[in-house]
């Protein structure tokens, strides 16, 4: 097995992840496709999903990715790995939710039932809603927690109950985001039903491709999936191995690596895609609780913080940003 730096790592690691811009193509085909070879983006904010599509691609602007999503629908938004908001390519999003959503609501029944959430409000929640965004489209969550108190599912129309049973159907593939923060029904949305029959081989190769040399336990934390499956899945299609600080790695490619320096947006994939990212965020990047921040990174390493308000930069280490805070203001169109 070679043995390798963690320098050498983190650009691998970096290159994978698609941050040397190999997208060239403009308008929502390149969103689309930034969003296939990642395997999916973090989602939780809009403004962090489009701006990790930027950092992978040269030509792509803030309102392409509106219209991947709203317009051309070749990408979803909705709950997927982990059970957090992801976008994903829409031919994925079936096998991913095929391969997830068992487990992923099995792992939220403590939740549900603090909620008072049991299995049969849900399945109802779900028939109701579904139905509602079909009769009436795209439904706030203001909307969607009026129609379940009228359904007599839940007692008030505030509280986390409302957004736990929407979440609740989107696991089951029958509901995902629409234009802005309404939902939709997915058969609708995308023309036909999801198809839920992923394969767990094919989802450790294309993690490996996006995030490799990674470890079976990275590949578990990235998609939610038990850690025996994980590492049956990861030992199967790696190619190539490594040794990093006496830990195993597996990949499918020994990449020369990215040493390129580029400005993240918050909740970028690449520093929320491991289990061990073999460096340390820092507190103005990582504040704990799951919000991580804007981030510079060179190399792979993470080398600054910076904000999307003013483009304002705090940097650890020296870096020169001139290009990327051209291409920031290309990308929002200013």
């Amino acid at each position: 097995m070679a043995q390798r730096s963690i320098d050498w790592l983190l650009a691998a690691r970096m290159q994978a992840n698609c941050l040397a811009r190999p997208v060239n193509e403009a308008g929502p085909g390149g969103v689309a496709d930034v969003v296939r070879r990642t395997g999916g983006l973090q989602a939780q904010t809009w403004r962090g999903a489009a701006y990790a599509v930027r950092a992978r691609s040269t030509a792509t602007t803030l309102a392409d990715v509106t219209q991947a999503q709203v317009a051309n629908r070749s990408v979803v938004r909705g709950w997927f790995m982990r059970g957090t908001l992801q976008l994903v390519a829409a031919e994925d999003a079936g096998p991913l939710l095929g391969l997830l959503g068992t487990k992923l609501i099995k792992d939220s029944e403590r939740r549900y039932g603090e909620l008072g959430l049991p299995e049969r409000t849900r399945a109802a929640a779900a028939d109701v809603l579904e139905e509602h965004v079909l009769a009436h489209g795209p439904s706030t969550r203001a909307e969607l927690a009026d129609v379940l108190v009228r359904a007599g599912l839940i007692a008030e129309p505030k509280g986390q109950a409302v957004y736990a049973l929407i979440r609740y159907a989107g696991l089951l593939g029958r509901l995902c985001y629409g234009p802005g923060e309404t939902w939709v029904a997915v058969g609708d949305w995308l023309g036909k039903p999801l198809d839920l029959d992923g394969d767990v081989e094919a989802l450790a190769h294309r993690y490996l491709s996006a995030y490799g040399p990674a470890t079976a336990r990275d590949f578990a934390t990235w998609s939610g999936l038990p850690v025996p499956a994980a590492r049956r899945a990861i030992t199967s299609v790696a190619t190539a191995s490594f040794e990093v600080e006496a830990t195993d790695l597996f990949a499918v490619a020994d990449l020369p690596g990215c040493e390129e320096v580029r400005m993240l947006g918050e909740f970028d994939a690449y520093l929320l895609g491991y289990q061990n990212r073999f460096q340390d965020l820092p507190k103005s990047i990582f504040r704990g609780g799951g919000m991580l921040s804007p981030a510079v990174v060179t190399a792979g390493r993470a080398t600054g913080a910076w904000r999307h308000a003013d483009l304002s930069v705090d940097l650890f280490e020296p870096a020169d940003l001139t290009d990327e805070l051209a291409d920031l203001t290309r990308f929002g169109g200013d």
